[in-house]
C-alpha cells in the first residue's frame, strides 16, 4: 500500500504576509482605481444625462481616484477601505436620493452609478477581511 505524501511544505509566514499584502495593496487597489477612473470618465464622455447626476459622479469619482491612488502609492489602512465602501454605498443610493429630489436620472447613469457601488463596496469588504486574516495570521498590514 503507498503512503501519500505531500510534496508542498508549508508556505512560510513571511512569504504568506506579502502574498496577501500585495493582494490587498495592489490587485484590489487597481480594481478600486478602475472603478473610480469609470466614474469620473464615463459623464465627460456621454454628456447624457441629468447634470446632477454627472456632477455628483465626476466629484466623487475624483474624489475616490485621489484616495486609491495614495492607497496605491503608500499601502492602505483599514481607513481607506471604509471610505471607499462609504463611497460605494454612496454610489447605489444617489440615483435615487437624486430621484427624490424631482432630478432626471439617465438609465445608463444608475447603472453605472449602481455597477460601480457595488465594485466599490465589495472591493472594500474584501479587502477588511484581507486585513483581519493578516492580523490574525500574525502579518501587519495596517499602515498609517
Amino acid at each position: 500500500m503507498a503512503i501519500y505524501h505531500s510534496h508542498h511544505a508549508p508556505v512560510p509566514p513571511a512569504q504568506a504576509h506579502a502574498f496577501r499584502q500585495g493582494i490587498h495593496d495592489q490587485v484590489i487597489g487597481v480594481v478600486m482605481f478602475a472603478a473610480s477612473a469609470a466614474l469620473w470618465i464615463f459623464p465627460m464622455v456621454t454628456h447624457d444625462g441629468a447634470k446632477d447626476a454627472q456632477v455628483n459622479e465626476a466629484v466623487v469619482g475624483a474624489f475616490l481616484m485621489f484616495v486609491v491612488g495614495l492607497r496605491l502609492y503608500r499601502g492602505s489602512s483599514w481607513r481607506s477601505d471604509v471610505v471607499v465602501g462609504l463611497a460605494g454605498l454612496w454610489m447605489i443610493a444617489s440615483p435615487y436620493v437624486l430621484g427624490l429630489q424631482k432630478t432626471d436620472v439617465d438609465n445608463a447613469s444608475r447603472v453605472l452609478d449602481i455597477a460601480v457601488g457595488c465594485v466599490l463596496v465589495t472591493t472594500s469588504l474584501l479587502s477588511l477581511v484581507i486585513v483581519r486574516a493578516d492580523r490574525r495570521a500574525g502579518g501587519t498590514i495596517r499602515r498609517h
